[in-house]
């Protein structure tokens, strides 16, 4: 239960934004899974990105479902932004498809984030629901040591562990409650998510943004969910590759300490760089082009860099204090 549903003051606001991309597999369940919160939502918006596959017109007839229609796919980023504008809840749960919340995940999110006004976003306890049904999907994200963010505990066996909540460096936006004053405070010309980035970890640039302007993220072991991973994307396909590898590069050049580029880390994100980019192109050798579409967003993310950097609030040694050992040999082995 939230402290405002403890002591007898009215329920928190909290809108929930989905994007749907042909997700006609995940959201019966996912919405189901809204319906039966604790702490029920007080907006649900569904940004369509021009799905084929009977998903728009099924959302279309659920009551509570705001829906936004996108002529084309306009990406990830761009359509939570959208969902993002039409609403006006102070809290916001950003909910992938391929998600199923347990019925107290709202609420005890809630409850964590309103424990510091510092809080801008609060994560739950995700397991797999892929394969082995037994093991987490992620704990927070975590920050190492060579600038690269990855889901804690991810692919760990769900044998117990993280069951003291905890600060961690930041949140999946697979299933994360976020501080709509946060994300008004980190936003860059209006986006909070970065629309270049179009898909895949623009969650991880909103970690640094969000930590680079002092704001705090938790982790909540008793917010529980579950995570198909992949269940409205294209899979291991060599447009996910692509917009990986660029990505990645995008996210280092827009939020990594300065003094990091002196004392080793580039060296070391520079060949993890290298290995994950081999690794993509015998998979897809057009997963190359990501470090190609790096290179030409290079001006525009240096642009958007000086701005982060002249709005932070906390030293580049306070974000490092962070960053954790590098685990090579697991890093390498090509897991996201």
């Amino acid at each position: 239960m939230s402290s405002s549903a403890a002591s007898g003051s009215p329920p928190v606001a909290v809108a929930v934004v989905a994007v749907n991309w042909n997700g006609r597999r995940d959201c019966k369940a996912m919405l189901a899974s809204l319906r039966s919160q604790t702490l029920a939502p007080s907006e649900m918006v569904v940004v369509d990105n021009d799905s084929k596959d009977g998903s728009r017109e099924w959302f279309q007839a659920q009551p509570e479902i705001q829906l936004l229609v996108n002529s084309r796919n306009l990406g990830f980023a761009a359509a939570v932004n959208q969902g993002l504008r039409a609403t006006s809840a102070a809290w916001v749960l950003l909910c992938n498809l391929d998600v199923e919340l347990d019925p107290g995940f709202l609420a005890a999110a809630v409850a964590r984030a309103e424990t510091a006004a510092d809080i801008g976003s609060v994560g739950g306890r995700l397991r797999s629901a892929r394969g082995d049904p037994a093991r987490l999907d992620s704990t927070g994200h975590v920050l190492y040591r060579n600038g690269w963010v990855a889901n804690r505990d991810q692919g760990a066996p769900d044998d117990g562990r993280r069951v003291e909540a905890d600060e961690v460096f930041g949140v999946s936006a697979a299933a994360a409650l976020y501080r709509r004053q946060m994300l008004d405070d980190v936003a860059l010309d209006g986006e909070v998510l970065c629309e270049d980035f179009f898909a895949y970890l623009e969650d991880v640039d909103l970690d640094w943004r969000a930590r680079w302007r002092g704001w705090r993220s938790w982790y909540e072991p008793t917010a529980t969910a579950s995570h198909r991973r992949g269940g409205t994307g294209l899979h291991a396909t060599a447009r996910i590759e692509r917009h990986v590898v660029a990505n990645r590069i995008s996210v280092w050049v827009r939020n990594a300490p300065s003094n990091w580029t002196r004392d080793g880390h580039l060296a070391s994100a520079g060949t993890l760089f290298a290995l994950r980019i081999g690794r993509a192109a015998l998979r897809h050798p057009t997963a190359v082009q990501g470090a190609v579409d790096a290179l030409r967003r290079l001006p525009q993310s240096r642009r958007e860099r000086r701005v982060i950097m002249e709005r932070r609030t906390v030293s580049p040694e306070a974000v490092a204090t962070w960053a954790e050992r590098t685990p090579w040999r697991r890093m390498s082995g090509g897991r996201r």
